[in-house]
């Protein structure tokens, strides 16, 4: 997998979410996906699938369990993609 540009990944991760939950992608770094954004579970999966479509990567579980905020997400994919969060 080639690295993945911290702004690039932030960028689909703000797009994915504005396709699936339109109004949040302005949301703060740190903003809780869930209560924020008025994510459920299914929702999540949505911004997971939005998210590997546009990078073109998969997301394990484990990073997303891991990340409840856009900017957790962010971190985790750069890490998957070799990068420096």
């Amino acid at each position: 997998m080639t690295e993945l540009n911290p702004a690039t990944i932030e960028h689909a991760i703000r797009d994915a979410l504005e396709a699936i939950r339109p109004g949040n992608a302005a949301l703060a770094g740190d903003a809780d996906l869930m209560q924020e954004a008025d994510l459920d579970s299914i929702g999540v999966m949505d911004l997971v699938m939005e998210i590997e479509d546009r990078l073109d990567l998969s997301i394990p579980v484990e990073t997303l369990s891991q990340a409840r905020t856009i900017n957790g997400l962010r971190a985790g994919i750069v890490q998957l993609s070799g990068g420096a969060a």
